[in-house]
């Protein structure tokens, strides 16, 4: 077939087989090392445990509360701190607030701190009256912009648990009554921890 093509457009062609002498044993083996090879190489990222990250420092802050005292958030090394970051006009962080106050009267003897980080602009005596009429009993400070981006916060109610250490151990988003019962179980869990 191929010398009737050849001859035909005038083109000379020729095929040499390479023979190589090869136990086909040779190639079972190569094989079989080849296999070996892709498994620990599939093995050695596949196996890897997938570790939770370390938790973080919380940025630290010195903010004026409502009343005019100073907060630092450093100074409260050795309890378990919750930042909520809440503005008056939020459906959902109004929601959250009564649970925050049982939460932090029932927790605050137990080396629990909680911190309201009000993020309305503007008005602060709106703010006032607002905490007035709550009868909101945990300090309110009114964090920077910039504050309240060195947390990301991307939406509100943001809550951040911060353990005696002062590492963020926990990060919640929005509010609703499965929110509530893990905010609880994770300040249980939390002041109950030895530093």
């Amino acid at each position: 077939m191929f010398q009737n093509a050849s001859q035909k457009f005038g083109v000379n062609v020729t095929f040499e087989l390479l023979q190589l002498d090869v136990k086909p044993s040779f190639l079972i083996k190569i094989f079989i090392l080849g296999l070996c090879a892709t498994g620990l190489f599939l093995l050695s990222h596949c196996s890897k445990e997938k570790t939770p990250p370390s938790p973080s420092l919380a940025p630290d802050f010195t903010l004026k509360t409502l009343d005019g005292k100073e907060l630092t958030l450093s100074q409260l090394k050795g309890k378990v701190v919750l930042l909520d970051f809440w503005a008056t006009w939020c459906g959902p962080c109004r929601e959250s607030i009564p649970h925050l106050i049982q939460l932090y009267k029932s927790y605050r003897e137990s080396g629990f701190e909680l911190v309201g980080m009000n993020v309305d602009r503007g008005d602060i005596e709106t703010v006032r009256r607002f905490v007035k009429a709550m009868d909101i009993p945990y300090p309110i400070v009114n964090p920077p912009e910039d504050m309240v981006r060195s947390y990301r916060v991307t939406g509100i109610p943001a809550t951040f648990l911060i353990d005696k250490e002062g590492r963020i151990r926990e990060r919640m988003a929005g509010f609703n009554r499965t929110i509530a019962q893990q905010l609880t179980a994770k300040v249980a869990d939390l002041t109950s921890e030895k530093p």
